[in-house]
């Protein structure tokens, strides 16, 4: 009886996390898209118009902390100096976490001209929670947009985060990214699926309930009011960021008019290890935020359903395994459950033998994703217990 209780507590929580809340969510945004009145559509498209004539006033800072990202800074700044945003309004501080390629050479090769560059240079490592502290104490801009070296900007990028900034509540907003479509090796397929799917019901949550659970860490906005110390040692400085403005009653939005794209990493070990590392500083934060960190009974409630269980999946599913191994022998359900979970990691393995051989079997790599997935929360878990003593980081692999 104990282990049937434990059984179908497990499985609840994983079909709320995973199926019931997201079709909650979808159908919550679709019910107040589709049910407003005409006169909140013809309010929302004239606020829409008048934030697109309206003359750009705020000052605006573009922090990039870098290490070792000479093949792809030179086309980042390029990116940026092409953007529509007033000149004289713009200005762009790259942090080079003592970097040792030719990345703060092109950097200063761009300064060198009229361009509003600045580089901030470490000599040792200081990791990027601690590089973005610095950038942001010597920022003059009233919006800070923080970016990835790797993330790509559109000419109209910052002016659509700028105006999505100005929206009255609004703490923080994000980008919309498109992933690389051509990447299509590794698992960089099956990851640009679960981006577009997580864009999405992060989207519809600011429909459903106000505002996001947090931002797309590769490129948001900020105002600058709002930007607090991040801790030296967080690896995840997005979400700790995105978390301290719930905390203080503003919104997260998302600004699907700001688009930006970025490459993917395709290789699974190098995903495993990117993973590794989000999921210790995502229990980083829970453990320095809870499961309940906005004051908005919804927004924490989304918090908790979309977050929270996402990241206690893979101690569910042992739970399930584990019982359902125990109530096998006298169930005839549970023997053919358990059967199915066993036949699930043998897929998985089926993949990563036809990968050494150079085949691939679109369908097989998504169970393998999944695997990977909860293997790297369970190690981001632990090394999180242990305690994370900075925030250094590695880029992953440039495409």
């Amino acid at each position: 009886m104990a282990a049937e209780v434990v059984f179908i507590a497990a499985a609840m929580m994983l079909g709320w996390s995973y199926i019931i809340y997201p079709a909650l969510v979808f159908t919550l945004a679709s019910i107040r898209k589709t049910g407003g009145s005409n006169m909140q559509a013809d309010t929302a498209r004239n606020t829409e118009r008048n934030h697109e004539s309206a003359p750009a006033h705020q000052s605006v800072s573009v922090l990039i902390p870098v290490y070792n990202e000479e093949k792809v800074i030179r086309e980042k700044l390029t990116g940026i100096l092409s953007s529509d945003y007033p000149a004289e309004l713009l200005e762009i501080l790259v942090g080079s976490d003592a970097s040792d390629d030719s990345t703060e050479e092109i950097v200063e090769s761009f300064a060198a001209g009229v361009n509003p560059i600045r580089l901030h240079r470490s000599n040792t490592r200081i990791g990027k929670s601690a590089m973005l502290n610095d950038l942001a104490a010597s920022a003059g801009g009233d919006i800070l947009i923080i970016t990835d070296a790797n993330v790509l900007f559109s000419s109209d990028t910052v002016r659509h985060l700028a105006e999505g900034i100005s929206a009255p509540g609004t703490g923080l907003c994000d980008a919309a990214v498109i992933p690389d479509a051509a990447a299509s090796h590794g698992v960089a397929h099956q990851e640009n699926f679960y981006s577009r799917f997580e864009s999405a019901l992060k989207s519809a949550e600011a429909v459903a309930w106000g505002s996001m659970t947090g931002p797309y860490g590769g490129c948001y906005a900020i105002r600058r009011d709002l930007f607090p110390v991040i801790p030296d040692n967080t690896l995840v400085d997005d979400l700790y960021v995105g978390l301290t403005a719930l905390k203080k009653g503003y919104s997260i939005k998302n600004i699907p008019s700001a688009t930006v794209t970025e490459d993917t990493e395709a290789d699974l070990a190098g995903q495993y290890r990117r993973r590794v590392r989000i999921a210790a500083g995502s229990y980083q934060n829970l453990f320095r935020f809870g499961p309940f960190p906005s004051p908005n009974i919804k927004i924490s409630f989304s918090f908790f359903s979309h977050k929270v269980l996402r990241w206690l999946t893979p101690f569910f599913l042992m739970l399930v395994f584990m019982t359902t191994v125990i109530l096998s022998a006298s169930s005839v359900f549970y023997f053919c459950l358990l059967a199915l979970q066993l036949i699930f990691l043998l897929l998985s393995a089926l993949d990563l033998a036809l990968n050494e051989y150079g085949r691939k079997m679109l369908y097989l790599r998504y169970v393998t994703q999944f695997i990977m997935m909860n293997a790297a929360l369970t190690g981001g878990f632990l090394r999180a217990l242990k305690g994370i003593k900075n925030g250094i980081w590695e880029p992953t692999k440039r495409v």
